[in-house]
């Protein structure tokens, strides 16, 4: 459901509320264990919420969610449908820009005027869980209440509460403009799992596809790397969950799959980042950050305006890509190229219920409801929902079902689904309490290497003293 990636960082409002929080969320109440509206944006409401529905009479549930404008309309379609089938429940959908929704739920939580239910930024679940205010959902798996899900998308506290489940499962991957690799006589990237290029055979299909305006490439006598008009790739970076494939894929990555051991100051991890950095510094085949600010937005203008050849980001991507079809882009899907084995990472919002809540009986309808893939097959079709159960990753039909709109590429079998199910690594934000406190210095500590001014081992050097405490001290607080 990462519809929207660029520049994305938890508010430090979350980490300032998050510390007034424990102990005064409102009420415990234990757990029973189209498009958007034109004021969609705008606060959540504080009215008190409406009687139980016990005695028949319609109650009001509020939903927040971030979801951007295409995927905002697909959820709008899904709630309306639940609406129609459970005539008692209203629901009051707030949808909250990206950018400002980890800092008004900050804000409601230390007003007590949380929502019911709401999907919540990945790196906040642990924060929030530490808190105590989220419901415990463990009841509603074990009792088959909702559909089991990945296991690679549980969000779970240290002491085995389990606060939910990403709404949709994502991982990282590589998308492409089919008519440049057409153009320049050069064979697709790779769609399986096992035929992944390595990093040295990426770089080279790169330099290929990036030239300056005389034509020439990265290495030819004469290429002017200040005026390059089309790049051979953009290795996205602006969060660590984009790099951290190529760290784990060379031996390195942030933490250990267990959480138990820091692997930032692992030579494999600088190597990786120093690799990526040198796209844009050394090699020029990736656009700087000066350079970026100058290309079209999203990931399907970009690629459809021939500026970049290939992209690594999310499969969220394709709702960017989809509306692109109809001008005339030919997208295509490749697995990540590798260090010393194959490697992507998966991310997905949690949705999560929170213990405020006046309503845990429809509340909890609602949740199954959003967390029913079959509930919310709108969100697959515009291609910014991978599904959260196994069975669509392995059930021909179901499959099937999945692959068929437009914006999903023949390749997208391998390329994707196999992909995920060969290849994943869980970004630490599902079990690592202490994740965002660390992005809050690793981030904009890297900020130096891919500007070229700090090589990454330096810069890594000097964040350590930092995050090291952090890490050690296991409070997400």
């Amino acid at each position: 459901m990462r519809s929207l990636r660029k520049g994305l960082k938890v508010s430090t409002v979350t980490t300032l509320v998050l510390g007034l929080m424990v102990g005064c969320s409102s009420t415990n109440t234990p757990a029973s264990n189209g498009t958007a509206a034109p004021g969609a944006n705008t606060p959540a409401s504080t009215s008190a919420p409406t009687k139980a529905a016990d005695n028949g009479e319609k109650v009001t549930i509020r939903f927040t969610d971030w979801a951007n404008n295409e995927e905002a309309k697909s959820t709008r379609i899904s709630l309306d449908a639940f609406e129609a089938a459970h005539p008692n429940i209203k629901v009051d959908y707030q949808n909250v820009a990206l950018a400002e929704f980890g800092a008004k739920l900050s804000a409601m939580a230390a007003s007590k005027t949380l929502p019911d239910i709401s999907t919540m930024l990945e790196a906040q679940a642990l924060k929030y869980a530490e808190s105590d205010i989220l419901m415990d959902l463990s009841s509603y798996y074990k009792d088959g209440s909702v559909t089991p899900k990945l296991e690679s998308n549980k969000f779970v506290t240290p002491d085995g509460k389990l606060l939910g489940y990403s709404a949709a499962n994502e991982i990282i991957l590589l998308h492409y403009n089919k008519d440049m690799f057409d153009e320049a006589k050069i064979p697709y990237p790779p769609a399986e799992t096992e035929k992944a290029w390595t990093w040295d055979q990426m770089l080279d299909v790169a330099k290929k596809l990036t030239k300056d305006k005389g034509g020439k490439h990265p290495g030819e006598a004469g290429f002017d790397a200040k005026n390059i008009v089309q790049y051979g790739i953009n290795v996205s970076h602006s969060q660590d969950f984009f790099w951290t494939p190529f760290a784990i894929s060379n031996g390195g990555g942030e933490v250990s799959q267990d959480g138990k051991e820091l692997l930032l100051d692992k030579p494999e991890t600088i190597e990786a980042i120093q690799k990526i950095a040198d796209l844009s510094n050394v090699e020029h085949v990736s656009p700087t950050a000066a350079q970026s600010s100058g290309l079209p937005g999203d990931v399907g203008q970009l690629l459809l305006s021939k500026k970049v050849a290939m992209v690594t980001s999310g499969q969220w991507e394709l709702v960017n890509i989809n509306p692109q079809l109809k001008n005339g882009l030919k997208n295509g899907i490749g697995v990540l190229p590798i260090f010393k084995k194959p490697a992507t990472t998966n991310t997905g919002t949690p949705m999560v219920v929170y213990k405020s809540t006046k309503h845990p009986k429809e509340t909890i309808e609602l949740y199954k409801w959003l967390m029913d893939i079959e509930k919310n097959l709108a969100n697959i079709d515009s291609g910014v929902w991978m599904p959260t159960e196994m069975s669509w990753y392995t059930d021909p039909e179901k499959i099937k079902r999945w692959t068929q709109s437009p914006v999903h590429p023949p390749e997208y079998k391998t390329a994707v689904i196999d992909y995920a199910l060969k290849a994943t690594y869980p970004t630490p934000w599902f079990f690592l309490p202490t994740y965002s406190r660390i992005g809050d210095v690793l981030n904009p500590g890297l900020d130096q290497v891919w500007l070229g001014t700090k090589s990454a081992k330096d810069a890594i050097a000097e964040m350590m003293p930092k995050i090291k405490p952090i890490f050690d001290s296991g409070k997400a607080n």
